[in-house]
């Protein structure tokens, strides 16, 4: 089965941020790049393709992603970028209800509730393919040339998606989303344990592997 990777450039309209660096009193995101799950995950969300819940279901990657029709590599800038830290609050007495002895603890540990974080700021351009399956392409689904789709912590961040010549050469891959289908990648770059990136490839090598995660 035969499928064409599709070029995309995603660029940030508002900032977003990731638990992903450790920095003192808080955590900063990978700037330089957007991670494969977070777009599959988004643009399923932009499409109307995720269920209304109260709770959110048990974590299955592979079986979530599985239902999607399309797989996508990791997105890549070649000008990586952080805003300054932003200092926010986890407010566990007033909005969590928590009783006084959690309380009395939110102010170190996993618990504490004012942290940093630093945010890739809007505007930055990242580029990758989108591959979709059976033939399925989540533009021409959607009628539309751009697609806004939400990433980041508690989904705070936007990003544009567009369909265009991007004159890709290669891309990277996430060899822990292909070790979810059972696939095998070579890892260049250890980022998360969620988070391994591939070699660069060829988009025919790169949509060749994708298409095996089924």
């Amino acid at each position: 089965m035969k499928a064409d990777p599709i070029d995309v450039t995603a660029e940030t309209l508002t900032p977003f941020a990731y638990h992903s660096l450790m920095v003192q009193s808080g955590t900063a995101t990978l700037p330089e790049l957007i991670s494969d799950r977070a777009v599959a995950f988004g643009l399923a969300a932009a499409l109307g393709m995720t269920a209304a819940r109260v709770g959110l279901p048990a974590k299955n990657y592979r079986l979530h992603m599985a239902s999607m029709p399309w797989r996508t590599s990791v997105f890549l800038t070649d000008s990586p970028r952080l805003l300054p830290p932003v200092t926010r609050r986890l407010n566990l007495d007033a909005e969590g209800g928590f009783q006084k002895k959690t309380q009395d603890v939110a102010k170190k540990g996993n618990l504490k509730d004012f942290f940093h974080t630093q945010e890739v700021p809007p505007y930055q351009k990242f580029t990758g393919i989108i591959l979709g399956l059976e033939g399925f392409d989540p533009f021409e689904y959607a009628g539309e040339d751009e697609l806004v789709i939400r990433i980041g912590l508690h989904r705070n961040g936007m990003v544009k998606l567009k369909k265009e010549e991007n004159n890709l050469r290669a891309v990277r891959l996430n060899a822990s989303t292909a070790a979810l289908f059972d696939q095998e990648l070579p890892v260049d770059r250890y980022c998360l344990h969620s988070l391994q990136l591939s070699p660069f490839m060829s988009l025919s090598e790169a949509a060749g592997r994708l298409i095996q995660w089924r």
